[in-house]
């Protein structure tokens, strides 16, 4: 080694970044100034595979300034920050599991994911439903049995996406658009505590009806008949209409309720 390059390597032992201001620094230089700061590995032409894992090794980072980094690379970097995906060009299905392990949002970096990478990551985070395009519809429900308002992240969600949503929480409504009076009968069946928000155009008849068949039920949800008799925006007199069109089983519940209080 002569002077001029020990010289060097005493100054970036000190200062790092002086690696910028090198023409052509030997393997060692390099080194030395990533193990440091790995993210100088920019500044660096055609670095070997050795100074890039030591660049990577100070900082994950540096993976953005590696043009084809291997499997490997990305891997370890990956394990350190899921998000480094950002910039890795066409990670591998491995490498994207990998990811969606530590976080769901990982899926955004990855075209076209497979249903069985989409139900992975609405499994690990359900609102990675948003950083999915055209999601299968067993993945929309996933998002939704986790999370209900998961339902204002999906576009054009199916009834059956809708239903499920509306029956977790009334307010997964205010989330749907273009809601037909056929709508909001098959939402009332489901969750009575949605009538709240129906508007003045739906038939109060077809409402009862509703109604009618679902306490006439013997086998009706008991959590439905206690949402009925609490629902004050139902303008009717509840205990007198379950009596009346009432199951057995409906009237016991009310019973069952009313000794209680």
């Amino acid at each position: 080694m002569d002077s001029n390059e020990k010289n060097i390597l005493d100054i970036l032992s000190k200062n790092p970044y002086y690696i910028k201001s090198i023409q052509e620094p030997t393997e060692e230089m390099q080194l030395l100034a990533v193990k440091e700061n790995g993210m100088l590995l920019g500044y660096i032409k055609n670095p070997t595979e050795k100074v890039q894992w030591e660049a990577l090794k100070s900082n994950k980072w540096a993976i953005e300034h590696i043009e084809n980094p291997t499997e490997d690379m990305c891997l370890y970097t990956v394990e350190q920050a899921w998000n480094s995906l950002k910039h890795i060009k066409n990670p591998s299905e491995k490498l994207i599991r990998k990811a969606i392990e530590q976080k769901g949002w990982a899926i955004q970096f990855y075209k076209n994911p497979s249903k069985e990478l989409q139900l992975l990551a609405v499994d690990k985070d359900w609102d990675s439903i948003k950083y999915i395009d055209n999601p299968a519809e067993e993945v929309n429900l996933l998002a939704i049995k986790k999370e209900w308002n998961a339902i204002k992240y999906i576009k054009n969600p199916s009834m059956n996406v809708q239903i499920e949503a509306i029956t977790q929480n009334e307010e997964a409504v205010r989330y749907i658009d273009n809601i037909t009076e056929d709508m909001w009968l098959h939402f009332i069946s489901h969750n009575i505590k949605v009538i709240k928000y129906v508007d003045s155009s739906v038939n109060a008849e077809k409402i009862k009806k509703i109604l009618k068949e679902k306490l006439s039920d013997e086998n009706v949800d008991k959590e439905y008949v206690l949402d009925f008799i609490k629902e004050d925006a139902l303008n009717i007199d509840k205990i007198k209409f379950a009596y009346k069109y009432g199951s057995m089983s409906t009237k016991k519940i009310i019973l069952d309720y009313k000794l209680s209080m």
